[in-house]
């Protein structure tokens, strides 16, 4: 499997991951006169050419380039020429080759007209575009695996290899992230993992060593100037970057936006890496750090910062009108996707005017992803970068920001602390003539009576707030989300109305699906069920509202759901399966959750049938049983049996 001495990046031992790679450069070179292996530095293009040679049966010519100057390169042209003259298939390698520049180019191609039977393989971090050419770009090892998958990834099997099983085993998440972190890239990796073992610390301050340092440092100086000016504005994107997003940010002045891609085609070999499996592109750290220098040295970095916050609010936005539009699973992925780079944009101490300038932007981009902090469960999150961002900001908060701010508190168990930030948003949304979030901040004065157990003042919040919003939604929870909340506000006291609110299917035709309002109208009605006693109904429900909240990686969904699925269960008699899902409830989360006197039956309706069902031995050790395998594994082993309706 994969390609790298174990001793040295070109020394003796065993290869590691480049079977494949190995296979393909045997291949080109027995059907191409001129090969060029190229790649990143410390990528191990020499390594492999030297294991490549090993195997040839045929002259062979290693011609490092290291000590010559391109006005030597006369002389050695003509030293090849006498050598090979006469001579039948020889192949002359020609290794690190790139501060030759055109010169070298020159030579490799009056070599290959004057010499009909020689083959050329050029080593270097760039091809020589001469025609006839075939290149083959060296990748870095893979330093992950999918999802599922049983093996480690090449990268570790390179560590193992070089530092031992025990170095490895000491930390093995720390070995794993430091594959990460420095690409799979071999050279690199093997440098810093030494350093990692040698100072037995944290792998993640281990930095680029002053070897890669100065290669990447060469890189550089060789590019062109746009390709040097693309290289440094890269730098902005820290945590890697989707191709669709470097003309937006990286295009302007000498550099045009159109020219961008064609750039970033040219210099991604030999500066970038892409990761296999999500398509994104970053700098290793010795690239990055060179990218960061220079573009602090050439006095850009304030306007490359401030295009980096433009498309992440272009991005804020692009998710906030998918979750409105129905495309509610595409909006949270693209802003997962994209976290990393939005974290900076939303952090206004890292604007390069001043803190206050950006604070504005920062407060557009967390409002603008309220559905990931209220929904998908980075409400911690969002409530300490929306903070930061609203104590830095100069005029008067924004009412939408202030209603995200209460309903975060309110979500993380502080309505005390969430009343005070809802009265001076009704207040700033009617001095502003903001009546759809008048009606947003009506929803939420009712999720808090709903959290205290206060149903009825619940039930009339939510239809002020369905009169205030109106049938559509350009921003927040839809009409579908109150109703589904309104459902909920009735189901002790109103079942039939309850049902009747949760029926399943948008308000009106053409209306965009709500997934997440769906979710909650399907818990409403499996509590109605359950409290007329068909369990069955109720589980089946109760999962299918469970599964999306999983989804979606929602706390408080996730236990709501899981509550009921486990109250339903005890009450159909399986009293094992309904421990299990309240251990794995109750270990759904890292941060504890506090409870809520609405949701408090529930849990107090399943623990009683427990009491009847298993003795507290067997209960204790289901639930131990339910926190280790957790909710999304318990799930997935249950199948339904009943249909009803969605």
């Amino acid at each position: 499997m994969a390609a790298h001495r174990a001793e040295d990046a070109s020394g003796g031992g065993q290869l590691v991951g480049r079977g494949r790679d190995l296979a393909a450069l045997l291949s080109r070179l027995a059907t191409a006169r001129l090969v060029c292996l190229t790649g990143l530095p410390g990528v191990g293009r020499t390594r492999l050419a030297l294991e490549a040679v090993g195997q040839l049966r045929r002259e062979v010519v290693w011609e490092s380039g290291a000590g010559y100057e391109p006005e030597m390169l006369a002389g050695v042209g003509a030293r090849l020429r006498h050598r090979f003259a006469g001579r039948s298939g020889p192949l002359l390698v020609l290794d690190d080759w790139d501060h030759l520049g055109g010169a070298g180019t020159a030579l490799v191609a009056s070599l290959l007209l004057d010499l009909p039977e020689l083959t050329v393989l050029v080593v270097a971090e760039r091809p020589c575009h001469l025609r006839g050419e075939t290149v083959m770009v060296l990748r870095p090892l893979d330093a992950s695996v999918p999802d599922g998958a049983d093996r480690p990834s090449e990268a570790l099997e390179l560590l193992r290899a070089v530092l031992g099983d025990a170095a490895v085993d000491r930390d093995p998440d720390g070995a794993a992230r430091l594959c990460r972190r420095f690409g799979g890239v071999p050279g690199p990796l093997v440098e810093a993992a030494r350093a990692w073992t040698a100072a037995d610390g944290d792998a993640d301050g281990i930095g680029p060593g002053e070897r890669q340092l100065a290669a990447a440092a060469r890189s550089y100086a060789r590019c062109s100037r746009v390709e040097q000016l693309l290289w440094r504005r890269l730098a902005v994107f820290e945590d890697g970057f989707r191709r669709e997003a470097a003309p937006e940010v990286c295009g302007g002045g000498p550099l045009p936006a159109t020219e961008v891609l064609g750039i970033l085609d040219r210099i991604a070999p030999h500066a970038l890496i892409q990761d296999p499996h999500s398509g994104r592109y970053h700098l290793p750290p010795a690239q990055l750090a060179v990218s960061k220098r220079e573009l602090e040295l050439s006095g850009e970095r304030w306007a490359a910062v401030l295009a980096h916050r433009r498309w992440a609010l272009g991005v804020a936005r692009q998710a906030a009108e998918w979750w409105t539009a129905g495309r509610q699973e595409e909006a949270a992925a693209l802003a997962r996707r994209e976290l990393p780079g939005l974290r900076a944009a939303m952090d206004p101490e890292t604007s390069p005017l001043s803190p206050r300038a950006e604070a504005a932007t920062a407060l557009d981009v967390v409002v603008h992803l309220w559905f990931l902090w209220t929904a998908c469960g980075h409400t911690a999150e969002g409530r300490t970068l929306l903070r930061h961002a609203l104590a830095l900001h100069q005029a008067p908060p924004p009412a939408r920001a202030l209603w995200l701010a209460a309903w975060l508190e309110l979500d993380l168990g502080a309505p005390e602390r969430a009343d005070p930030l809802l009265t001076a948003a009704w207040a700033e949304a009617v001095r502003a003539g903001d009546g759809h979030c008048l009606g947003l901040l009506a929803q939420l004065r009712g999720a808090a009576a709903l959290w205290q157990g206060r149903t009825e003042a619940a039930a009339v919040e939510f239809r002020t707030a369905l009169e205030l919003a109106g049938d559509t939604s350009d921003f927040g929870p839809g009409p579908a989300q109150i109703r589904a909340a309104l459902a909920l506000a009735l189901v002790r006291t109103d079942p039939e109305a309850a049902l009747e609110t949760a029926q399943p299917g948008p308000a009106h035709p053409g209306a965009a699906r709500d997934g997440w309002a769906e979710a909650w109208a399907r818990y409403a009605r499996a509590e109605v069920l359950r409290w007329e006693g068909d369990a069955d109904s109720a589980q089946v429900l109760a999962r299918k509202a469970l599964r999306t909240f999983l989804a979606y990686g929602s706390p408080i969904g996730g236990r709501c759901a899981g509550e009921l699925l486990a109250d339903a269960t005890a009450l159909s008699g399986d009293g094992l399966l309904a421990a299990r899902l309240l251990g794995a409830v109750d270990a759904f989360h890292e941060i504890p959750l506090p409870r809520s006197p609405y949701l408090a039956p529930v849990r107090r309706r399943a623990e009683a049938l427990l009491d009847g069902l298993l003795p507290p031995a067997r209960r204790a050790e289901a639930y131990a049983c339910g926190a280790r395998t957790g909710l999304a594994a318990l799930l997935a082993a249950q199948g339904e049996t009943r249909s009803v309706p969605a």
